[in-house]
């Protein structure tokens, strides 16, 4: 059973949501979003404690040796820093060289299927952020790095 107080912060919050910005009616056109993207932490690089995933957001993230696979999110924010729900679509200008699964949703995995270099553009609410891909290959071993 919920208290009176839960009952009541749900509706605070839906009604908050629901909302229009300060300054708009419903309906109303708003700026485009900023989208953010960040990437997980390759386990073997957090040492040998579970401390829970980690993402982080540089301008280049490089991925641990031997790891073709990076797992990618992207946010929106709008203009007032606030968070927004959008149908996210990644797409790569050479899928012989990266694959992206799914390629719809905030949280996907990008996977270097040869040394290469492409562009990932991850789209939203009518705004784009381009993410360059490039994976080198050096005895075997396959190394990713985005920058954005």
């Amino acid at each position: 059973m919920r208290s009176p107080l839960a009952v009541l912060f749900v509706v605070v919050a839906t009604s908050t949501l629901a909302a229009p910005l300060a300054g708009q009616e419903r309906g109303a056109p708003t700026a485009k979003p900023s989208i953010q993207v960040s990437f997980k932490l390759d386990p073997r690089l957090s040492g040998p404690t579970y401390g829970g995933e980690r993402w982080v957001s540089p301008p280049t993230y490089r991925g641990a040796g031997a790891q073709d696979t990076v797992e990618a999110r992207a946010s929106a924010i709008d203009s007032a820093g606030r968070p927004l729900r959008i149908d996210v679509q990644w797409t790569t200008s050479d899928p012989e060289t990266v694959a992206i699964t799914p390629t719809r949703g905030e949280q996907v995995k990008i996977t270097a299927k040869r040394a290469g270099e492409t562009v990932v553009t991850v789209s939203a609410g009518g705004s784009s952020r381009k993410l360059t891909v490039k994976a080198v290959e050096v005895n075997g071993i396959r190394q990713v790095s985005i920058s954005q």
